[in-house]
């Protein structure tokens, strides 16, 4: 008989696909436990032994030592299952039914789907045995087969599999036996903790994110996959939850006043615990309530906490956020379907307040639990997707956001303890790799990770924003002593004191000789009365009571002036120190001037570049352009050809030496010109269409009551410029129907406004979207200091920048008006 030319495969084949597909002995393990979850199991218990042998009776491999068994109480196999599921190598029913949106009887969604989760059993072992029993079946079945058949001289057809009735019965559910153990070395000593460890983390330790029971015991030993309790959670001194449904992510935090101690002592420490302890944050509070916050933030009613805030947005209003096609055919957001997180930050330095909180015994605990889940993990239906958050794996870019300041901490990799909980029936677009290591790269995922980070830099917002405000708010409430102002006052008072006292001492030198040769006189005559009284007058004897006490009251005088020799003596001291802290004091001050013109300095040295690379951009274009003009000329324009070029490089080379520019340069005088305003914008208007070149981006001028106005050219310029940049890119990130995109400029005496039909100001920045750094755009791509830098340079110019009220079909503020009144022209 003959047969049809087929393709047949090695069994070799499958076993390197295995090894290839499953990275370690806990992916192994983990995939092997999800079937159990898959089969509608309330637990999955795994036992270890690298040393013995199963009993004879309970395996077709016996003699063989060290196995794994996985055993659940799920549906378990008939003999169909098995054939059609086990032994069919990619074929896998619970993708089709994933498909179809189908769900298990306990409303679970498979969370395997590309059948071979099967060949994690050979990373573990050379045998694989299953005894199983479907739940209504009269008896259990026992399937065996050895990997080590899968060689390259047998097919895969070739390969032998025992199925028959099992020895022992089964009441339902599965029991995996893997034999022959492939790297025993694995489940002992120092490797056993670090795949304890590793496991631990990959289980989900929230009872939040655990769907069903899992254990573990290794040669006899229970291993603890580590569960993070309520007890533990209690000593975080700060927790934030992120949730994210229907296009909005909401995020909202709650932070102890423990949290601001950060590290420190001293006489930092001792102003915190006086004027914020003491008023558990009230007065500090009141500081804060007085600024403007980066989002809504009110006093904690839980008299745990001190502080809450919150912050909304829909992912439409974010910047970089990727898009795909809808079903209408219209271009919307990837939404990565619905999810929550909970985070909660833990002082690296637990103390004695942290345990009283947990209402543990002590801190070890606290420790240990940090030490091991420390990072903020992903879980689907309980199980962790590799490697978001495992052994300290920063997703989430959290290293990049510390801040180096003593008092305050941001979010940390090390002192964070999280977790974002998906499923699989939620965000099936969310697709895990092949090898189990990530997700997929596709818009889901970037916009999922975009939303995650948006959350995380927003809390590192607020608690920078929050560090900030305390540095001033130290400032101001040690100003209210004595006003370092007056320094230079106190030292004048003191000068004159001791110049005073000195002027004291000297007269009282004076009195002290005149009262010397006064009291030697009456102590003459005093004497010479007692030891001669019958050549006393009759006077001098009725004076020597008076005379007596008068000698008495100059004794007491010397003693007084002696005194205040010494007391001279400490005004010269006094005043050689007054003379030294004096000009001391000037120093510091001056010092003290210094520095807060340093403070200021790093912003304007950010401001300096930020404006730099908008000015090289535009001459780089323009460069292009005349660089095009002179290659199209007849003959070719060589002069402006290498002059262009030119341009362009030393533009580059100013954008390399940007970043090396010292910020020590004062500002020449501004050249004040009178021009229409018209002009200006008019220059703007060919400059951006020139950019926008092959884009559908137009530029909308409305200049009937045009003004003339008397100012820099290049600073207005400058304000209209980051306008239309923001405008720019929002437009570019926009969704938009059937409209082009727009810019629009209006001129109207005495104001010039602009906007564009862009999604607008979303609502969660409008209160404060001219304080430096807010921003919805991600941190790489702007840092929010535009617009910032827009508003202090119009007010610099007595202008004044602001956001009208007016509101777009969408519900936000969306046009920017500049009231150039101060600078507006009167016609002579």
């Amino acid at each position: 008989m003959t047969t049809e030319p087929h393709f047949e495969i090695s069994a070799a084949v499958v076993r390197q696909l295995g090894d290839e597909l499953v990275s370690d002995e806990v992916t192994a393990i983990v995939e092997l436990v999800k079937n159990a979850y898959d089969a509608d199991a309330s637990y999955a218990h795994v036992v270890v032994d690298t040393k013995a042998a199963l009993p004879e009776g309970q395996t077709l491999f016996p003699g063989v030592k060290g196995y794994i068994t996985i055993d659940d109480d799920g549906i378990g196999m008939d003999r169909s299952d098995i054939e059609r599921g086990w032994l069919y190598i990619s074929l896998s029913h619970k993708r089709a039914k994933k498909a179809k949106g189908e769900t298990t009887i306990k409303g679970r969604t498979p969370l395997g789907d590309k059948g071979l989760g099967r060949l994690s059993s050979q990373k573990l072992g050379d045998n694989l045995e299953i005894i199983t029993r479907k739940d209504g079946d009269a008896t259990s079945l026992h399937v065996a087969f050895s990997w080590n058949a899968f060689t390259d001289e047998t097919t895969l057809t070739s390969v032998p599999v025992t199925i028959a009735p099992a020895a022992t019965q089964r009441k339902k559910g599965t029991r995996l036996v893997i034999s022959g153990l492939r790297n025993p070395d694995v489940w002992r000593g120092a490797e056993l903790e670090k795949l304890a460890n590793d496991l631990s983390q990959i289980i989900a330790p929230f009872p939040d994110a655990r769907p069903f029971i899992v254990t573990l015991k290794i040669d006899g030993r229970t291993i603890d996959l580590g569960e993070i309790s309520s007890q533990i959670r209690s000593a975080a001194v700060a927790r934030y939850t992120v949730d994210y449904k229907n296009g909005q992510l909401d995020l909202a935090g709650r932070i102890r006043l423990s949290k601001f101690r950060g590290n420190l002592s001293g006489g930092e420490l001792e102003f915190f615990e006086k004027n914020v302890l003491a008023s558990r944050g009230r007065d500090f509070y009141a500081y804060l309530n007085e600024r403007k916050p980066v989002c809504p933030m009110r006093y904690s009613d839980d008299p745990g906490y001190f502080i809450e805030f919150n912050f909304s947005v829909e992912i439409k209003s974010l910047g970089e956020i990727a898009m795909i096609v809808g079903p209408d055919g219209t271009r919307i957001a990837a939404d990565p379907g619905p999810f929550h997180c909970e985070i909660d930050e833990f002082s690296l330095r637990v103390g004695e307040e942290a345990v009283q909180l947990s209402g543990l015994a002590n801190a070890t605990e606290v420790k240990q639990a940090i030490k091991l889940h420390a990072g903020v993990k992903v879980f689907r239906d309980g199980f962790a997707v590799i490697p978001y958050g495992i052994n300290g794996e920063d997703w989430l870019r959290l290293g990049t956001q510390q801040t180096s300041a003593t008092s305050y901490y941001g979010l940390r990799p090390a002192n964070v303890v999280g977790f974002v909980k998906i499923s699989e029936a939620e965000n099936s677009q969310l697709k895990d790799k092949t090898d189990r290591q990530g997700f997929i790269a596709n818009a889901h995922s970037r916009n999922f990770n975009r939303l995650m980070t948006t959350a995380t830099e927003k809390i590192a917002d607020f608690l920078e924003w929050i560090r900030r405000c305390f540095n001033t708010y130290k400032v101001d409430r040690l100003s209210r002593g004595v006003p370092f102002a007056d320094g230079q006052t106190q030292i004048t008072k003191a000068r004159e004191v001791s110049r005073a006292l000195a002027n004291y001492s000297q007269r009282a030198n004076k009195l002290n000789s005149s009262a010397s040769q006064i009291h030697r006189r009456v102590a003459e005559v005093t004497k010479r009365i007692k030891e001669e009284p019958i050549f006393a007058t009759a006077a001098e004897r009725r004076l020597e009571p008076l005379l007596n006490e008068a000698r008495e009251a100059l004794e007491a005088s010397q003693a007084l002036f002696a005194e205040l020799q010494k007391y001279s003596a400490d005004a010269k001291s006094l005043e050689a120190y007054v003379a030294t802290l004096a000009p001391r004091l000037d120093v510091l001050k001056s010092q003290l001037d210094d520095f807060a013109e340093l403070a200021g300095l790093g912003m304007h040295a950010e401001m300096l570049s930020h404006e730099a690379h908008n000015q090289t951009d535009k001459i780089l274009l323009q460069a292009k352009t005349a660089a095009e003009k002179a290659r199209r000329a007849e003959p070719e324009n060589k002069p402006l050809l290498l002059f262009s070029l030119d341009v362009t490089s030393s533009s580059m080379a100013l954008r390399r030496q940007i970043n090396h520019l010292t910020p020590s340069l004062r500002l020449q005088r501004d050249r004040i010109e009178i021009f229409p305003i018209a002009e200006l914008i008019d220059s703007a208007r060919r400059y951006f269409e020139e950019r926008w070149i092959g884009t559908s981006m137009t530029f909308v001028v409305d200049a009937t009551n045009s003004f003339k106005v008397a100012t820099h050219r290049g600073r207005l310029l400058q304000v209209v410029d980051n306008i239309i940049i923001n405008s720019e890119y929002w437009l570019k990130s926009a969704i938009l129907s059937d409209k082009p995109p727009t810019v629009h400029v209006q001129i109207d005496i005495p104001c010039l406004r602009i906007w564009d039909n862009g999604p607008g100001v979303d609502t969660a920045v409008e209160e404060n979207l001219f304080e430096p750094f807010v921003t919805l755009k991600p941190k790489h791509i702007g840092r929010g200091l535009g617009l910032f830098i827009s508003s202090q340079i119009a007010s610099s110019m007595g202008c004044e920048l602001t956001l009208r009220y007016d509101r777009n079909d969408a519900g936000r503020r969306y046009i920017f008006e500049l009231d150039l009144a101060s600078i507006t022209h009167a016609e002579q």
